[in-house]
């Protein structure tokens, strides 16, 4: 089997605007991804919808004739470019492509071809940052109805009243629910974070998230060094592995994110080999993002506890581009379909009418 062709849909649609925390720019009411398709001369096909951030004809100077099983050799003749060019930045959405194809052509879900842990993986609700706690209450009670057994925050970024209300989160959760806080590297004074680590304690929080800037390995160290509360790292760190081993050899992580990996995390391959070196020092790889490649990822890699499901689960998933990663059931869990591949189902009509062009 051999590439023929690599081709890339820009598609747009409306949904509800939504922001972060302070000093990030609101999203507006357009949303915009890509659809990745890498074409075979068996009329099989791969498929990453979150796009690819390279020059298509730089992706296809590398894809063109190349065995689209050889995953290993493309991963490492993408990731050796990533210094020089955009191409590293393709390497997650097209090796989940070549993941998604290979999936295709053996008949099996990718976390099956993986070596899959689990069918299934409990999903934790990731809010959007909203504008009071009576929002905030309401949409964990939408969240505990739905049977999420956990909660993670993205807030305000202001030190007293995130505080109030993680201890609001607490008081309508109850103890049984394990919680998460996301400061999306705020708190850059180190005392700053410190005060707030020692407020997730006290909320018995399960790990802070982004305290401080990621590439000051530093004072990550440093803070780790004085907290009880596991620190999550790496979300917006370049380097994939490599940078993972060397934020756990510096003391700065407790707990690795990888991801988004379908973007610049390296896709699969990359992240387990992220997944491989945080199991040999014992500690959690957790998916990030809320992507049908992160659920698949999730039900294959021992080390990891949760499946992140960003709320509402369909607010940042086209309508036209149908996976199991917006399916939660009673229990609180996400699974993949039984279906080759990654299951991604695609209404091309809804596609067509919201392309505003095509790379090929």
């Amino acid at each position: 089997m051999k590439i023929t062709g690599v081709k890339i849909h820009h598609i747009e649609w409306e949904r509800g605007p939504y922001h972060w925390r302070d000093g990030i720019m609101p999203q507006g009411s357009t949303a915009r991804t890509s659809l990745l398709r890498i074409l075979t001369d068996e009329g099989i096909e791969g498929i990453s919808p979150r796009g690819a951030g390279a020059s298509i004809e730089e992706i296809k100077w590398q894809l063109i004739g190349a065995d689209p099983l050889d995953r290993e050799r493309i991963w490492q003749d993408f990731w050796r470019n990533l210094r020089t060019s955009n191409l590293g930045l393709a390497i997650g959405p097209v090796d989940c492509a070549l993941w998604d194809l290979a999936g295709k052509a053996s008949h099996m879900p990718v976390y099956k071809l993986l070596g899959a842990m689990r069918d299934r993986v409990p999903a934790y609700a990731s809010t959007v940052t909203l504008d009071s706690l009576d929002e905030y209450r309401k949409l964990t009670e939408e969240c505990l109805e739905k049977g999420y057994k956990a909660i993670k925050l993205h807030a305000w970024g202001r030190l007293e009243q995130d505080a109030a209300l993680c201890r609001a989160l607490r008081e309508w959760t109850g103890d049984d629910i394990e919680l998460m806080y996301d400061a999306s590297s705020m708190f850059n004074i180190f005392e700053d974070a410190v005060w707030f680590g020692r407020r997730l304690e006290e909320q018995g929080f399960l790990w802070y998230e982004e305290p401080m800037d990621h590439f000051n390995v530093t004072v990550l160290a440093r803070l780790a060094g004085v907290l009880d509360i596991p620190l999550a790292v790496a979300e917006a760190t370049h380097g994939g592995p490599w940078d993972a081993l060397a934020q756990i050899r510096a003391g700065a992580a407790d707990i690795i994110l990888t991801g988004p990996l379908d973007t610049y995390k390296g896709g699969f391959t990359g992240v387990m080999k992220t997944a491989h070196i945080c199991e040999g020092y014992g500690i959690m790889c957790a998916m990030h993002g809320g992507s049908i490649a992160s659920l698949h990822a999730a039900c294959a890699i021992y080390n990891t506890k949760y499946f992140e499901r960003l709320v509402p689960e369909t607010y940042y998933t086209p309508p036209g581009i149908v996976d199991a990663s917006t399916e939660i059931d009673g229990e609180g869990y996400a699974q993949p379909w039984d279906t080759p591949g990654l299951g991604i189902e695609i209404d091309w009509d809804w596609v067509n009418a919201h392309t505003t062009g095509v790379e090929e």
